[in-house]
């Protein structure tokens, strides 16, 4: 089984190569003008270094936000393209079970404007489902699940970063999702509509 792992929805450009399981190469890195500009590139080079034909690839796992507009829409694009000239099947992942995968953690992502776009997950299980709200909300939110550490965009609500592997978590939560039956049809996940446009 061949995979490719495409993260670009938020701060970083994340894609990695699996096969049977294991990941054999990878790449993360900030950047958000990187996902657009680099994404497409990156990813040949990394097929072609690895002696991966994108044609014989299997699944690709991507993330479709909640995140930028713009970049949930990278990654989208290049699963439903390959979905189109070949047999790929597509797992489409929130961007928010993304970056704690099948760990015991509250996501939190950078929506501007005071807000953040928030997840609680636990072994692959949304506990409380994905949401928006204001920064400031954020701590009487967290007494609720008080023995949950808090990742991604951790430091914009007062709590440690914490480094994280975004590939592997990524492919971990892809286990709990099923392949999209319609990929032509698969949007971005969009949390607030008119407001998410104009501020992401």
């Amino acid at each position: 089984m061949k995979t490719i792992v495409m993260d670009t929805s938020n701060i970083y450009l994340v894609i990695a190569l699996y096969e049977d399981g294991q990941c054999i190469d990878k790449y993360q890195e900030k950047g958000n003008r990187r996902q657009s500009e680099y994404a497409l590139t990156y990813l040949n080079e990394m097929l072609e270094k690895n002696n991966f034909d994108v044609l014989d690839v299997d699944e690709m796992i991507i993330t479709i936000g909640p995140g930028s507009y713009t970049g949930q829409r990278v990654a989208l694009t290049i699963a439903k393209t390959l979905a189109a000239i070949s047999k790929i099947k597509i797992k489409a992942v929130s961007s928010l079970h993304g970056y704690v995968g099948k760990n015991k953690a509250i996501s939190v992502i950078d929506a501007r404007s005071k807000k953040i776009f928030v997840g609680v997950y636990d072994n692959n299980h949304n506990v409380v489902a994905d949401q928006i709200m204001l920064i400031e909300e954020f701590a009487t939110f967290k007494k609720q699940y008080a023995n949950y550490p808090v990742w991604g965009d951790s430091e914009i609500v007062g709590h440690d970063k914490v480094e994280i592997d975004l590939s592997n978590n990524i492919y971990q939560a892809a286990k709990s999702v099923d392949y999209v039956k319609d990929v032509d049809n698969l949007v971005p996940q969009y949390l607030k509509d008119v407001e998410a446009k104009k501020i992401c």
